[in-house]
């Protein structure tokens, strides 16, 4: 979006270069705008025009407002401030449902006239009746554009033209100066005033929403084989005992002989009920081949799972006491570190080579006289508890 900001007065080229060369606070002239509408990019579709403007030179002022139109782009005006005499004009460039202002905004429309410091000169009669011609047609021409983008009382703004006051935003809301009254962000739940026709198209834009809303739903409701939204909201769908869906349209309770239901068909249900569906409607509902009823079979399909859950609190006792006797008879680490080491080292039959080979005798007293026997040691023991005892020397 292309944002131009109109802050100070609208003048010609030359009075704009003379306040250029004296210091003073240059204006906005045709050339301005002009070369700002060239400068936006093709695919920017949008502009919007800031106001805070006394007016000024007419022959600008129009020819800045014809400027903005020819761009053919979506423009939008928001009084900042002020805008008066040609800044209204300019205001005009946008569709009254795109003229906004903020709430203390001030509007005022005039007769245009000449400044007093361009009659210090001698004029004639004829120079006096060519200026008052000229004010006439700018005058005629500003009423026009006002009561035809505004949709105004032509007299009404006439009269209001020669008052050549300041107004707010509620009488410019009236006339049509503006569409909106922009409330502050800050504000909480303010309401955003509108004229008439706004609110109006307001509400014609809701109902075209709307109508497009409604146009979806009815293709959604189609797709799922239903008229009305009515008819999604008192379907009830129920599995069948062979996993099949039943639809009934009830909102609760027991599906009953004549209600509407799909699709056609016999359904055998959980409770052992079969319902029977022709041509969308139920015609009946068979109790189960038993003679029984649903409510009797249920009682039975309770006493039935009360058993299933003893067997399978029976079956967690006995799987309990078989981990516990698990748990008992499982090996240590270091258990099972040794077992590993035997295994690597050969299995029983290298444990055996190294075993010992002693056998106690049998105890006798000891003492000072006493003597033992001790019976004789395989070479590999012997080294084994040599080296154990840090005696060990190998043989060279």
């Amino acid at each position: 979006m292309a944002v131009l900001k109109i802050y100070n007065d609208i003048q010609t080229e030359k009075e704009k270069n003379d306040c250029v060369l004296w210091s003073e606070t240059a204006g906005v002239c045709f050339k301005d705008v002009d070369e700002f509408c060239a400068s936006i990019p093709e695919d920017d579709k949008t502009i919007e025009v800031r106001l805070h403007c006394d007016g000024g030179s007419c022959i600008e002022g129009w020819s800045i407002y014809d400027r903005l139109r020819a761009t053919g782009k979506e423009i939008t005006c928001i009084v900042e401030g002020n805008a008066a005499s040609m800044a209204t004009v300019i205001l005009m460039a946008a569709p009254k449902e795109r003229r906004k202002a903020y709430q203390s905004a001030q509007f005022c429309v005039h007769n245009p006239w000449i400044p007093s410091w361009t009659l210090d000169y001698a004029v004639t009669a004829d120079d006096l009746q060519k200026a008052s011609n000229d004010l006439r047609e700018q005058q005629e021409k500003m009423l026009n554009l006002y009561v035809e983008r505004c949709e105004c009382d032509r007299e009404e703004m006439q009269a209001l033209m020669d008052e050549d006051k300041y107004i707010g935003t509620s009488k410019a809301i009236e006339l049509g100066l503006i569409g909106e009254v922009i409330a502050p962000i800050s504000a909480k739940k303010v309401g955003v005033m509108k004229s008439s026709k706004s609110i109006k198209n307001n509400q014609m834009g809701k109902e075209k929403e709307i109508k497009v809303k409604a146009s979806l739903m009815d293709r959604a409701l189609a797709k799922l084989g239903l008229k009305n939204i009515e008819e999604l909201a008192k379907g009830m769908d129920l599995s069948t005992s062979d996993g099949q869906t039943l639809t009934v349209e009830r909102e609760e309770g027991e599906p009953q002989v004549g209600d509407n239901a799909s699709p056609d068909g016999e359904f055998v249900m959980p409770d052992g009920k079969t319902i029977v569906v022709k041509d969308g409607v139920i015609t009946d509902i068979k109790t189960d081949s038993n003679g029984s009823k649903g409510g009797e079979n249920g009682e039975d399909e309770v006493e039935e799972l009360k058993k299933q859950v003893a067997e399978m609190e029976e079956k967690v006792e006995e799987l309990e006491s078989e981990l516990e006797s698990s748990k008992a008879q499982a090996k240590t680490k270091d258990e099972l570190r040794i077992l590993n080491a035997v295994k690597i080292a050969g299995g029983e039959k290298a444990l055996a080579k190294i075993s010992s080979t002693y056998k106690p005798a049998g105890r006798k007293q000891s003492g000072v006289n006493a003597t033992e026997k001790a019976e004789s040691i395989s070479p590999m023991r012997a080294e084994i508890e040599a080296r154990r005892n840090g005696e060990y020397k190998k043989n060279k």
